[in-house]
């Protein structure tokens, strides 16, 4: 009995920890966001199963904390899987309004209602409003969810990992749900919501310590709409100035002299360019090596290569070899 406390609360308190710490975290997105609200509301309703399954006679003021936060499980799993579909970059104001009327309408009935003094409205009329809102809309971001992985659904083998993770937290939230739904209408015990929640919740903390990802997946970024124009732009600055034949040319050097930002540059060279910033420069590199070859013959190859940026003539005959499918010698001759 000890240890099936100490798995539902363990989970609870670290849930919570990591919810809040999703919310309040300077560089959060919006995905993370509504999954650390998520994790927060959840975190505190299983709390408080676990208080009141292993000491019933537990406070009443903490049966309400729990009981409220439940109103805020299925919209903060909606708002998560509908970030995720949509790959929003920014918070919409009809999704906070959503919040903020739960949030008015849970703290005006705990406030002429206390659950202390009317235990009788809270667990008849309340709480099945409350797991009413909780049920609907978990199915709807159940719903985003599948469309999400609906090419993949019937193939669990042709998941990635961001997929089979969206799959495992949308599992152990219908679980949960079920679980919770069941304990309301047919009297099945609710523990079970809670060891589910934080076994979760391990594999969740166990994919950002093993695979260094985020705590959650990320929407892709928007695809850029100017980027052949600002790919252009570049090229042209790397043609007139010759910036490549800087042998310690940075990203951030590079975009400070477009004159772009060093991410949407960086964006630029892997989503337009598509092979990225290095294989960018070594690509001007070998053409101007290759220009050298046919009009400086006063310098021999290593030469070259230093005059047209590699810092080694190692780099420069393997970056040649890739580019020009042949060596510098062989280029020489053939010329």
């Amino acid at each position: 009995m000890s240890l099936l406390f100490l798995l539902a609360s363990l989970g609870a308190v670290n849930g919570s920890l990591v919810g809040l710490y999703l919310i309040v975290k300077k560089s959060r997105t919006v995905v993370e966001s509504y999954f650390g609200g998520l994790l927060l509301a959840l975190s505190i309703r299983i709390g408080k199963s676990v208080f009141f399954y292993f000491s019933p006679d537990v406070d009443r003021l903490i049966l309400q904390i729990g009981l409220s936060a439940c109103i805020f499980i299925g919209p903060f799993f909606y708002l998560y899987s509908k970030a995720l579909q949509r790959q929003e970059q920014n918070f919409k104001r009809e999704d906070i309004l959503l919040l903020l009327l739960f949030l008015v309408s849970i703290l005006v009935v705990g406030l002429l209602f206390p659950y202390p003094n009317y235990p009788e409205i809270w667990n008849g009329y309340i709480i099945y409003g409350i797991y009413a809102v909780w049920l609907f809309f978990t199915l709807l971001g159940l719903y985003y969810n599948g469309k999400m992985l609906e090419r993949v659904i019937l193939q669990p083998q042709a998941m990635n990992q961001n997929q089979q993770y969206v799959a495992a937290i949308s599992l152990a939230m219908l679980f949960i749900t079920v679980t919770y739904q069941a304990a309301l209408y047919v009297g099945f015990t609710y523990i079970w919501g809670a060891l589910i929640f934080s076994f979760a919740f391990y594999y969740l903390v166990g994919r950002v310590f093993l695979t260094h990802k985020s705590v959650t997946p990320q929407p892709a970024a928007r695809p850029l709409e100017n980027g052949s124009a600002l790919l252009h732009q570049v090229n042209r600055l790397m043609e007139s100035e010759k910036l490549y034949t800087n042998q310690k040319l940075k990203l951030d050097e590079l975009a400070a002299q477009a004159d772009i930002p060093k991410h949407i540059l960086s964006r630029v060279l892997n989503e337009v360019y598509t092979s990225g910033f290095s294989h960018y420069i070594k690509e001007y590199r070998v053409k101007e090596a290759q220009r050298l070859i046919t009009t400086r013959h006063d310098l021999s190859l290593e030469g070259i290569g230093y005059e047209a940026g590699f810092n080694s003539k190692s780099a420069f005959f393997e970056a040649f070899k890739k580019i020009a499918n042949c060596t510098p010698a062989e280029y020489k001759k053939s010329r």
